[in-house]
């Protein structure tokens, strides 16, 4: 099939939808092919002419295939496929790994989210992407596939800068794979100047749990480096802590004193510093209080168990 569109619409490219992901892969082996998924990053830059390809390989056949989670004790694999309500809606990952619904909440509009995927996303790899900075985060390995291949990649080697990674032309992600603690809660929050924008600094955490006492914790934001960034030193100073507000308060501050972001028409290096504190605080809320709330219903549970009993 032959597309024959000008305009503001896409130069002329050719147009397959193959029935299968081993078909969609031989496809892609030709010189200037792209995978099409959700479409929200790919047509776009076709309708702006900012991006000239010969021809594209739609996925909406083989997605069905790329929709799965297996869960196992530390370990959840992600099909790419997944849409971004889907994602946020799925009562396996709510209970595995809650950031990713907190994280999808955030993305665009209903309709993006409806269409947009995970793999499409991640491999976009715009830096202020919301899957960017929970993949920074959680640090998956990518599961790359081609025609010749499957090899597995993690996300530290995969982003190489701005819309810059390590995918080949012919490679697709089909899945992400993260190991997780066995015990831990989440936060994820963003400014933006108009719902559905871009953040001008977002951030996502995450904590690991020995009982009440912080075993193990990692911090990620976006908007203050040219891509989202961890801060290994300070996420160490919340391990062996037990949560409280003076420790919120030693996070925050020296989260403000790590960064050092830049200034643009959107906001400035300051207003930005700023945001980063407070928006790691609001994070880290949000964790400490899943526990705490984790904790309570535990507890009723155990009461009523035992009132059972009696």
């Amino acid at each position: 099939m032959h597309c024959e569109v000008f305009g503001l619409y896409p130069y002329p490219f050719d147009y397959f939808r193959p029935n299968t992901l081993e078909e969609a892969l031989v496809l892609a082996q030709g010189d200037g092919m792209k995978f099409l998924a959700g479409g929200q990053s790919l047509v776009p830059l076709l309708n702006l002419h900012v991006a000239e390809i010969k021809g594209v390989v739609d996925l909406q056949h083989v997605a069905s295939a790329l929709k799965f989670v297996q869960s196992q004790q530390d370990r959840l694999r992600l099909g790419a496929l997944w849409t971004h309500d889907e994602l946020s809606h799925s009562s396996l990952l709510g209970g595995r790994c809650p950031l990713f619904s907190q994280a999808a909440a955030f993305i665009g509009h209903p309709r993006i989210r409806r269409r947009g995927t995970l793999g499409g996303s991640i491999a976009h790899a715009d830096p202020l992407a919301e899957w960017i900075l929970v993949m920074t985060l959680l640090d998956p390995q990518l599961i790359l596939a081609s025609a010749k291949e499957e090899r597995q990649l993690p996300f530290h080697d995969y982003l190489l800068g701005p819309m810059m990674t390590a995918l080949s032309d012919d490679e697709l992600i089909t899945a992400v794979e993260i190991s997780l603690p066995e015990k831990a809660t989440y936060g994820f929050t963003e400014v933006s100047r108009r719902p559905g924008d871009y953040a001008l600094v977002a951030t996502a955490l995450s904590v690991g749990w020995d009982r009440d006492r912080i075993a193990q914790a990692d911090i990620a934001i976006s908007g203050v480096s040219d891509v989202p960034r961890t801060f290994p030193s300070i996420s160490r100073d919340m391990c062996q802590e037990y949560p409280s507000h003076g420790l919120v308060e030693h996070i925050k501050h020296a989260v403000e004193a790590a960064v050092d972001p830049p200034s643009d028409v959107l906001a400035g290096a300051s207003y930005r510093r700023h945001l980063a504190g407070i928006l790691v605080e609001k994070a880290l809320h949000q964790a400490f209080d899943e526990m705490s709330n984790a904790g309570e219903t535990a507890a009723k549970s155990i009461g009523k168990s035992e009132g059972e009993r009696t």
